[in-house]
């Protein structure tokens, strides 16, 4: 090995350091440009729940023997002052029993009642039987403004395709994703419900459902 005049070795040029820095600075820059995608694409996102809130705080069961589709409604409170645009929602299972595949989601004219109930197909999406009001459009896109105080919330609803003969779903809570002005919230929130075509297994239903949550 050859030696510098200072006595330094020769052999670690400054194009040996430099190619093995190299990739860390890609890296580096390829999670920068993700950043500035999603913040164009998705604008800002928001710290926490923020404004918007869609929670049920009961434990609800239904045996749907006749395997009709399901509906329940979800409360939608802005506890901001400006409009929230929804812009989708998830269910949570978190049980060992499978949770409810969504059919259609929007929102109704009105719906004092919580809990399940048989849904049916209207002129324009769909119905509870029993509850709420008429359909009044798409939930996705909809955008609720201030929630009035003490109001029960905006009805929000979800249709759900009845559990598979001889089982139950279960759900334990919601996702709602939203967007006010350019900033984009994730709101999770409880809401326990179980359906089972069988009366006796709702029990049991209920009970995992209490247990997640």
């Amino acid at each position: 090995m050859t030696s510098s005049a200072n006595g330094g070795p020769k052999g670690k040029s400054i194009r040996g350091q430099y190619g093995r820095k190299r990739p860390v600075i890609g890296l580096v820059a390829a999670v920068g440009l993700l950043a500035i995608g999603a913040f164009l694409l998705w604008g800002p996102i928001g710290l926490g729940n923020g404004p918007l809130s869609g929670a049920s705080n009961v434990i609800d069961g239904w045996a749907d023997t006749g395997r009709l589709p399901v509906g329940f409604v979800i409360p939608i409170h802005n506890s901001g002052n400006a409009p929230a645009v929804i812009d989708g929602l998830d269910l949570v299972g978190g049980t060992s029993y499978p949770r409810p595949h969504v059919l259609e989601l929007e929102v109704l004219t009105s719906g004092l009642c919580g809990g399940p109930w048989p849904a049916r197909q209207a002129v324009r999406g769909f119905v509870l039987v029993g509850c709420g009001g008429a359909d009044a459009g798409p939930l996705i896109g909809h955008a609720f403004g201030v929630t009035p105080p003490g109001s029960f919330g905006f009805p929000a609803a979800a249709e759900v395709a009845a559990p598979r003969p001889g089982t139950c779903w279960v759900m334990t809570g919601i996702v709602v994703h939203y967007h006010v002005g350019i900033r984009h919230y994730s709101a999770s929130d409880p809401y326990q419900l179980a359906v089972c075509t069988n009366p006796d297994q709702v029990y049991s239903a209920e009970n995992a459902a209490e247990a997640a949550g």
